[in-house]
């Protein structure tokens, strides 16, 4: 395998390919949460939606944003490369059928006990409502698992169009049925049932369209169980510790939501388990809201950068060129600090209207406004942790270390756990939003630290001076948007949408244009790299 003298151009076609159609499907998950606000509201029934698709979604983001390709992708492209087509097939058909299997199970069992509670417990209007809507999207898991399993093998045959569309076509599908039913005169909860079974259909007619494009790209399923099942074992053995590793920030904002349900004050002031509620109901939508803004940076730019270096490390480390490796890394965590801790700076300051124009239609009140933007604000101190998380962790499996990475994020779930148990009582809502925030900061500075001891992969003098820079630079985009915000007081914008949409524009504008002057100034290139389409790694890729 010889070391390429360029850039690999398919490769950052594939990237920026990806990058617009994961663009576009986060612009649509938004419209689509606020079309769901506007039918529902801030309250109980949006609440119970927001848990019951909060464990199939979860699913989701663990199998389909990383973790499943780093597991399976080494195994399905080494036969490939060694032991041809249709040894690779018959791999890729047995861990298609185990994932299938087992999470059949998985489905059934816990359909089992939520009908089980259903008819012999007796629960308030909320909990009921959250029993039937897991009832409803708990084979959603199986399906979109499955298809995630579909989408590595078109990964590995060089099919990425199709898998980046399916999101798309996702939430466009949901939008239509949301305000379709909003149209009608049925009942909130009868439309919020009949959106839960519009997304399981989703589910299955996605998995549909999945097996021509697997048949045009010349896979067939081929099953032989006893000749594949130590690569299925493989897999699975190298799946888990990944899954876990990469998914503690997922856990931790399963946690948030699950606390703000179990301690939200029931619905007409009904007694529940406790005699004092610190939260009032709506906040799991909060959370949800904030975890999906949260999501907009970390998964257009984190997971995509993390994507792309991870093949890259991995052949720096497979031939021992650690130098190589060292300077990379240390350039992929530069571009992730000249990002995202503009972003978290720049989602601080404009959450409130950021929220405003996003969600403040229909039911959901201009009251709800300023609680959401709050846990937002508290998420938004996370975002360049995770974003810098996703690099080392990848750095680490790189390596072939897949359990560093998931001893500390068990440690950041148990301090999760903790934090939230302390935070929830002063703050409310926010508190658990800033204690995952707290916990992405230590899992990523900690996995970092852990990485240095073991390899010495971080050149730390560079990465500080593109960091100090960085900081320095946001401090002055910050002051701009301070500065931008006083004068539009001193204007009197019109109230509402108007307003809070001029504000919002004028301090991105203003914030990005200060922070690129300011990045030039101080000889900030990584910014400006983003901008002219360089390539993040830059002293290797892949042979093809």
């Amino acid at each position: 395998m010889s070391e390429p003298s360029s850039p690999r151009r398919g490769v950052v076609g594939r990237v920026r390919m990806i990058g617009l159609m994961t663009l576009l499907s986060r612009i649509l998950g938004f419209i689509r949460d606020s079309v769901m606000g506007a039918q529902f509201g801030r309250g109980p029934i949006l609440d119970q939606f927001a848990v019951a698709f909060r464990i199939p979604n979860l699913a989701r983001q663990l199998f389909g944003e990383g973790a499943l390709s780093t597991a399976f992708l080494p195994v399905f492209l080494r036969d490939l490369e060694h032991n041809g087509r249709e040894t690779a097939f018959r791999t890729a058909t047995a861990v298609i059928f185990a994932t299938a299997v087992s999470l059949l199970a998985v489905v059934l069992a816990a359909e089992a006990v939520i009908l089980l509670l259903l008819y012999f417990g007796s629960f308030n209007y909320e909990g009921h409502l959250l029993l039937e809507l897991m009832a409803i999207l708990t084979p959603f898991l199986m399906l979109i698992c499955v298809l995630a399993q579909a989408c590595a093998v078109m990964h590995g045959l060089g099919e990425f169009f199709g898998p980046a569309q399916f999101p798309v076509f996702f939430n466009a599908v949901w939008i239509a049925i949301t305000w379709g039913l909003g149209q009608t005169s049925l009942e909130a909860e009868t439309r919020i049932r009949l959106i839960s079974a519009t997304i399981v259909a989703e589910g299955c007619v996605q998995l549909a369209m999945s097996v021509p494009t697997l048949r045009r790209l010349g896979f067939r399923f081929d099953l032989n169980w006893s000749a594949s099942r130590d690569r299925v074992f493989e897999v699975m053995r190298t799946m888990l510790p990944v899954l876990v590793g990469l998914s503690i920030m997922q856990l931790n904002t399963l946690s948030d939501s699950l606390f703000a349900w179990a301690f939200t004050a029931p619905k007409d002031g009904v007694e529940g388990w406790l005699s004092y509620y610190p939260l009032t109901a709506g906040t799991v939508v909060d959370l949800y809201y904030g975890q999906r803004l949260l999501q907009f940076p970390i998964g257009v730019f984190g997971t995509a950068l993390g994507t792309v270096i991870f093949p890259v490390l991995t052949l720096h480390a497979e031939r021992r060129q650690m130098d190589l490796f060292r300077d990379d890394l240390t350039h992929g965590l530069r571009l992730v600090a000249a990002i995202a801790v503009p972003a978290s700076v720049g989602m601080w300051l404009v959450a409130e209207p950021l929220v405003y124009v996003l969600f403040r239609h229909g039911e959901f009140a201009e009251s709800d406004v300023l609680k959401t933007s709050n846990v937002v604000a508290m998420y938004a101190f996370g975002i360049w942790s995770a974003c810098g998380l996703l690099i080392v962790q990848r750095a680490f499996y790189a390596l072939g270390d897949r359990m560093t990475p998931l001893r500390i994020g068990l440690w950041s779930v148990g301090i999760n756990l903790v934090a939230n148990m302390t935070l929830i009582w002063p703050l409310g809502g926010p508190g658990l939003a800033l204690s995952t925030s707290i916990c992405s900061i230590f899992q990523c500075l900690l996995t970092a630290a852990a990485l240095q001891r073991k390899t010495q992969g971080i050149d730390w003098p560079r990465l500080s001076l593109g960091l100090g820079q960085t900081v320095v630079a946001s401090i002055a985009m910050a002051l701009g948007c301070l500065v931008t915000k006083w004068g539009l007081a001193q204007a009197q914008l019109p109230d509402g949408f108007l307003g809070q949409l001029i504000h919002l524009m004028l301090s991105i504008v203003v914030g990005v244009g200060t922070y690129l002057l300011c990045a030039k100034l101080l000889g900030l290139d990584e910014p400006w790299e983003l901008l002219r389409r360089r390539r993040g790694p830059r002293n290797a890729q892949p042979a093809e």
